[in-house]
């Protein structure tokens, strides 16, 4: 029970990470757009970290079928 209590929490940290670095890159897009710079890398970075986000949703949801 621990080891997937530790699971659980080891997946949700991950997404909160990953959207942690989503809101940092989309503040610095918004920067680097007022001075005219190109925001193509983090604009990729941006959709590799949602897509991480939707595949470790599909493993919590996978591995842990929660019923309510």
């Amino acid at each position: 029970m621990l080891d997937v209590k530790y699971n659980i929490k080891s997946l949700i940290s991950s997404i909160y990470e990953c959207q942690k670095k989503i809101i940092i890159n989309r503040r610095f897009i918004r920067d680097l757009e007022s001075e005219g710079s190109d925001t193509s890398k983090l604009r990729n970075e941006i959709m590799d970290l949602e897509h991480r986000i939707s595949e470790y949703q599909k493993e919590l949801r996978n591995k842990y079928q929660f019923t309510y």
